[in-house]
């Protein structure tokens, strides 16, 4: 399957999401538009896709699992020499929740950095950096309407490679003042209000 059929196939089942890929393609996803339904707001999504190049963060992901790996070097003949309900195959389970843990944590902190780095960006380009809190706000919206989600519990944030999307509006938040200050940037009014203002 070629990559533009994949594309296809992805944006039509409404994946919420971008990314970027192994050859640093900024990929986004037709579901994502749900939430990012300005141009401020595609720019949300996109800072910190570009953000991640930039960081060299794919470099830190392979790192953090070889650490992983290394954590579980210890039990690792507890897990292969044994079947999963022998008593010793129990001796790995904290090894996995820490791994777990660890690989979780430094997956979210990259996540974090590349928000902030992406509003920076975002903001030096003109957008307006205020679009991520109701960018993220939408999303919070947006995934508690997920076929599955009704009564669904949330995943507890340390067991999660991004962080939720309140911590983002949170952090979104705290670094409105500061990146409006570092850039000393006014935003540019949306495409749509541009192109209002020409009619």
């Amino acid at each position: 399957m070629t990559g533009r059929a994949l594309s296809k196939k992805l944006t039509l089942a409404g994946v919420m999401n971008a990314a970027v890929s192994p050859s640093g393609d900024v990929l986004l996803f037709g579901g994502i538009l749900l939430a990012a339904n300005t141009d401020n707001k595609v720019a949300v999504v996109l800072g910190p896709e570009v953000a991640h190049l930039i960081a060299r963060h794919e470099a830190a992901e392979k790192s953090a699992e070889v650490f992983g790996a290394l954590i579980l070097m210890p039990v690792l003949p507890f897990i292969l020499g044994s079947s999963i309900l022998h008593p010793l195959s129990l001796i790995a389970l904290p090894f996995l929740f820490v791994q777990e843990s660890i690989i979780c944590h430094l997956s979210r902190k990259r996540e974090i950095e590349a928000d902030e780095i992406g509003m920076l960006l975002m903001t030096e380009a003109g957008f307006d950096p205020a679009a991520a809190v109701s960018f993220w706000t939408k999303m919070a919206e947006l995934e508690k309407d997920l076929p599955g989600a009704e009564g669904k519990k949330i995943r507890p944030q340390y067991l999660s490679t991004h962080p939720h999307p309140a911590s983002r509006i949170e952090t979104a938040n705290d670094l409105l003042p500061d990146i409006l200050h570092i850039t000393g940037k006014a935003p540019l009014p949306d495409v749509a209000d541009r192109l209002l203002d020409l009619e």
